[in-house]
C-alpha cells in the first residue's frame, strides 16, 4: 500500500528544492491529500494494525489447514473485516481531516482580506471622525464609538491572524510537515457528482462492511443455533435460539440504518450543490455593486472609504462562495465513506 511513498517524497523534495529558499511551496488540495496518505502518523499506525491482520488471517488458515471448519472461517472473516473497517475508518476520519484542514486555510485567508479592509475602512472613519470632533461636528461619545468599533476590528484582524498560523501549524503537523513553508493554493470548484438516491443506496448496501459484519454475526448465530440443536440442552437451545433472533434484528436495523444515512447524506450533498449556486449568485450581485461604486468613485459621488466598504464585503462574498465548495467537498466525503469508497476519491484529479 505504500509503495509509492518513495516516489512521492522524491518528488516533493525535488519541487521544495529547486525552488527558491524564500519561497513558499504552493501545496494544492490532491497534493496535501497525497502527502497524507504517505505522511500521516496515525494512518501509518493503523495500517501496521491491517498488515498484521493481514499476516494473522493467514497463519490462522494455514493452522487451521486439516481442521478448517466453516464457523472457523467466518470467525476469521469477521476478525479481519473488522480490522478493515478500522483502518477505512481511520483513512477517512484524516482523509476528511485533511479537506476540512486545508479548505479552513484557505476560507481564512478569504477572512483576513475581508477584515484588513474592513479595518482599513474602520480606520479612515475613525479619522475623517476625529477631524469632524476638532470642528465639533459630532460629540465624543461619537468618536468614542467609532474608535472602539475600530479597535474592535483590529482585535479581530489579530485573532483570525493568530487562528490561521496555529491552524496552519496544526496542518503542517498532520502532512508531517514542519519546517516547511507552504501556501495554500486556489479552491477549484469541486465536480459535480451525478448520482441518484437510488443508486447510492444499491451500492452501499453491496459494499458496506457494517452491514458484511452483521450478516457474519447472523451466520454464525445460525451455526450455534444448528449445533445446540443436536447436543444441547432445552434452554441451551432456546438461548441459541434468542441470540439467532437478535442476530437477524441487529442485522435488519444494520440495513436501514445504512439506508437512512445514505439518504440523509445523498440529501446533504444535493443542498450543497444548491447551495454552490445561491452563493455565486450572490457573489456576482456583489461584484455588480462594487464595480459599481468604482465607477462612482471615479465620478467623485462617493468616498474612498465607500469603496473600501464595498470591496470587503466582495471579499466576504468570495469566502462565501468558498466556504460552499468546502461543504460539498465533506458533503462528497461523507457519502463516498458510506459506499465504502476510497477515501478522497472524489477530489477532482486537477486540484
Amino acid at each position: 500500500m505504500r509503495i509509492r511513498k518513495f516516489s512521492v517524497l522524491m518528488l516533493l523534495l525535488l519541487v521544495i528544492f529547486s525552488a527558491p529558499v524564500s519561497a513558499a511551496e504552493v501545496l494544492s488540495l490532491n497534493q496535501a491529500l497525497k502527502i497524507a496518505e504517505e505522511e500521516n502518523l496515525d494512518l501509518e499506525m493503523a495500517e501496521i494494525e491491517y498488515q498484521k491482520a493481514e499476516i494473522n488471517q493467514k497463519n490462522l488458515e494455514l493452522q487451521n489447514k486439516y481442521n478448517f471448519t466453516e464457523v472457523n472461517k467466518l470467525e476469521i472473516n469477521k476478525s479481519y473485516l473488522s480490522t478493515e473497517k478500522r483502518y477505512q475508518d481511520t483513512r477517512a476520519r484524516i482523509i476528511k481531516s485533511i479537506i476540512q484542514q486545508y479548505t479552513n486555510l484557505w476560507l481564512t485567508e478569504k477572512q483576513i482580506e475581508a477584515q484588513s479592509l474592513t479595518t482599513e475602512a474602520e480606520e479612515r472613519l475613525y479619522n475623517e471622525m476625529q477631524a469632524r470632533y476638532e470642528l465639533s461636528q459630532i460629540s465624543r461619545l461619537d468618536l468614542l464609538d467609532q474608535s472602539n468599533t475600530f479597535n474592535e476590528a483590529q482585535n479581530n484582524l489579530e485573532n483570525l491572524k493568530n487562528n490561521y498560523q496555529q491552524s496552519l501549524l496544526e496542518f503542517k503537523t498532520a502532512l508531517n510537515l514542519k519546517d516547511q513553508e507552504l501556501k495554500i493554493k486556489e479552491l477549484p470548484a469541486p465536480e459535480i457528482w451525478n448520482i441518484t438516491e437510488a443508486e447510492a443506496v444499491k451500492k452501499g448496501l453491496e459494499n458496506s462492511n457494517d452491514l458484511k459484519i452483521a450478516q457474519l454475526d447472523y451466520k454464525l448465530a445460525e451455526k450455534e443455533y444448528a449445533k445446540k440443536i443436536i447436543d444441547a440442552s432445552d434452554s441451551e437451545q432456546k438461548i441459541a435460539g434468542l441470540d439467532l433472533k437478535s442476530a437477524e434484528l441487529a442485522l435488519e436495523k444494520a440495513e436501514e440504518e445504512l439506508k437512512n444515512s445514505i439518504s440523509k447524506a445523498h440529501l446533504k450533498l444535493k443542498q450543497a450543490e444548491k447551495n454552490i449556486d445561491l452563493q455565486k449568485n450572490n457573489l456576482e450581485r456583489a461584484e455588480s455593486q462594487f464595480s459599481q461604486v468604482q465607477r462612482q468613485f471615479e465620478l467623485g459621488s462617493v468616498n474612498k472609504t465607500t469603496v473600501i466598504q464595498y470591496q470587503a464585503s466582495l471579499v466576504n462574498s468570495e469566502y462565501q462562495f468558498k466556504n460552499s465548495y468546502l461543504n460539498y467537498y465533506l458533503a462528497k466525503e461523507e457519502l463516498a465513506d458510506l459506499l465504502n469508497m476510497e477515501p478522497g476519491v472524489t477530489i477532482n484529479a486537477v486540484n
